[in-house]
């Protein structure tokens, strides 16, 4: 596991440190430490049940850490009730009040923590903008579309100016397209309000799309933290380039290392460079991986790093997979763009050469 600390020079909105949580017999969190920075868009990324939402409800306040603390701005909130925290959450189901207007919807946590009509009616008409639902105040929220309804609910959420909002996986209901789209609102939003977002998700595109960061999680611990291109070009470990993407794994034997860098042998002889991370130090038999849309499908030669057959073709609009039997029985995929044509070029039974450059194999942690 890499480490999941930030510098100090960066600040941080969110500190969790040795979080533990426990629910009878059942530890849903294992020790985890995070640094969310100010101002970010943070994902909490992996698949049900590995913890992700349950670290998300103890920085709201719904569920307290068995052991660990949860900072906010340096100050420990730990024990502090959900509306004592300037945190808010936007829930997968939205929860809205269907009996109010999309502006009581909006005004309603100002209304309860006390604001003046004219402060309530201010702030909803520049929530109303700031989501685009401008002359919509007066509807019932009834009437409003999926995707409107969870603008309404992001602007509730925005609307006291949360330091930290927490976004429960509140794209999921919402068709692909339209999905698609509330992925650049909600970054978009991030963007002009300046609030830390902290986002939950089993998606992995959502989480590349939107995040600065991305935590990948699984059965309660946090398995690499980075950038999207960390995250999905140079993976720690095997679970992270499993679970982000389309990949293949090569078994190689490493043959010397220089500073970050091996040359390692293929089972097809082929020896190659490969990449990896700093706290790895590989020997022997170790585990490469390689992104299918980073190798090329070639007409066999002598040269080529791998061969095999063409076992399948998957046609998927914008690019083609090519799924090809090395030699030595194993399984590689390729991805490549479509021609206008639609024709990838090869056939079923074809026999092909792989070739990829310099750069894309990367060696992974044990």
């Amino acid at each position: 596991m890499t480490d999941t600390r930030t510098t100090a020079a960066h600040g941080g909105a969110i500190g969790l440190h040795g979080i533990k949580k426990w629910f009878g017999n059942f530890q849903a969190v294992d020790n985890v430490s995070l640094d969310i920075r100010s101002n970010e868009f943070f994902t909490l990324l992996g698949p049900s049940g590995c913890g992700k939402t349950t670290l998300l409800r103890m920085i709201a306040g719904f569920e307290l850490p068995t052991e660990g603390q949860v900072l906010l701005d340096g100050v420990d909130i730990s024990r502090l009730l959900p509306n004592q925290r300037p945190v808010n959450t936007v829930f997968q189901n939205y929860a809205l009040f269907p009996h109010l207007t999309v502006a009581e919807n909006i005004g309603f946590g100002l209304k309860m923590l006390g604001k003046s009509k004219s402060e309530i009616e201010s702030v909803v008409k520049d929530m109303l903008k700031l989501v685009h639902l401008d002359g919509r105040g007066n509807n019932p929220v009834t009437q409003l579309s999926g995707g409107q309804q969870q603008r309404v609910a992001l602007a509730r959420a925005l609307a006291p100016r949360p330091k930290v909002l927490l976004l429960d996986e509140p794209l999921s209901a919402l068709d692909l397209k339209l999905r698609k789209s509330m992925q650049m609102e909600l970054k978009r939003l991030q963007l002009e309000t300046g609030i830390t977002f902290v986002f939950v998700t089993h998606d992995q595109e959502e989480a590349l799309t939107m995040s600065d960061r991305i935590a990948v999680m699984s059965t309660g611990t946090v398995r690499q933290v980075g950038s999207p291109w960390d995250i999905y070009d140079r993976p720690a470990e095997r679970f992270v380039a499993d679970f982000i993407g389309e990949t293949n794994f090569l078994e190689v034997d490493v043959l010397s290392v220089s500073g970050n860098k091996a040359r390692v042998r293929l089972s097809s002889g082929s020896e190659i460079p490969a990449t990896f991370p700093g706290d790895v130090t590989p020997s022997g038999k170790v585990t490469i991986v390689v992104r299918p849309e980073h190798a090329r499908v070639t007409a066999p030669a002598a040269g080529s790093v791998l061969r095999g057959s063409v076992h399948d073709i998957v046609y998927l609009g914008t690019d083609t997979h090519l799924h090809i039997r090395l030699d030595d029985g194993s399984g590689f995929m390729v991805r490549q763009q479509n021609a206008r044509s639609g024709d990838c070029g090869f056939s079923k039974g074809d026999a092909v050469g792989i070739d990829f450059s310099d750069d894309v194999a990367q060696i992974l942690r044990d």
